[in-house]
């Protein structure tokens, strides 16, 4: 889900501070609301760049996910023991969601997503609060689930292929957050338009489309229930995340608009 929830906006200090998650720069701190923000001191940071302490009784997205991310493994189990199918199709599905919960656990607390820990936006304010957002993306529970309670024999090219689209989305996913990551950590405020950038201007973004496409295919496309999860990531990419990212961007201004009109969105182009 590099997908999702994804507007922020940051500055670069000693620990690079916040930066936008909707975008790939770490642009000077703008004002927000009704006047200007006030910039947290550097020792409000850990030494990835997270903010470390919050008000009693809030917390932030990135710390709820962490949390969500880690069930993922055991929920899998869970839904192989609650229909009592052990067979291949869930056996896989539980590896594969179950690595995508870990790898997310800790890609955290190497080289986090900023913006679902240091923005206004990505404060989770009170148990309600935490309760609501946690059920949002409760939505890939559906995964495990439903591989879980289809019987149907797993065909051979499905397995290849989710497997395959599994893989590949993740390169794209892991790899594309490291990027932006390290580039901003050690050459803050600029538009990245390297690496991945040259080929795909949203390389985490198509990561995890195929991701779920691949955990779609492996729990049963003919089932309307999993096309759930990609329709709620898609919802969030093309009508939330991508337009919010790109207006930000645009403060680039020419650069950004030859960058946007040489790079397709999702689509890499292989030259």
């Amino acid at each position: 889900m590099s997908s999702s929830l994804h507007a922020r906006h940051g500055s670069a200090n000693s620990a690079f501070s916040t930066f936008s998650s909707s975008s790939v720069v770490a642009p000077p701190p703008a004002p927000e609301g009704n006047g200007p923000r006030e910039e947290p001191a550097p020792s409000a940071f850990d030494a990835l760049g997270r903010l470390a302490s919050f008000p009693p009784g809030q917390t932030s997205l990135g710390r709820l996910l962490e949390v969500h991310k880690a069930l993922w493994l055991p929920a899998g189990f869970a839904a192989m023991a609650f229909t009592g199918n052990w067979g291949m199709r869930p056996a896989l599905m539980t590896g594969l969601f179950g690595a995508y919960g870990i790898v997310w656990v800790l890609k955290s607390n190497i080289y986090p997503d900023l913006g679902f820990y240091n923005t206004e936006k990505s404060r989770i304010k009170g148990a309600v609060d935490y309760a609501v957002k946690f059920a949002m993306i409760g939505v890939y529970f559906l995964y495990p689930y439903l591989a879980a309670a289809n019987t149907a024999t797993l065909h051979p090219l499905a397995a290849a292929a989710s497997t395959l689209g599994f893989c590949l989305g993740g390169f794209f996913h892991w790899a594309g957050d490291a990027q932006r990551y390290f580039e901003l950590k050690y050459n803050p405020n600029h538009l990245i338009t390297d690496g991945f950038q040259s080929h795909v201007r949203h390389p985490s973004y198509l990561g995890e489309i195929l991701m779920w496409l691949s955990l779609t295919t492996l729990s049963g496309p003919l089932n309307p229930m999993s096309w759930i999860p990609v329709a709620w990531l898609s919802m969030i990419t093309l009508a939330v995340g991508i337009p919010e990212k790109e207006k930000s961007l645009s403060r680039y201004g020419k650069k950004f608009e030859e960058w946007r009109a040489r790079v397709p969105a999702l689509i890499p182009r292989l030259w």
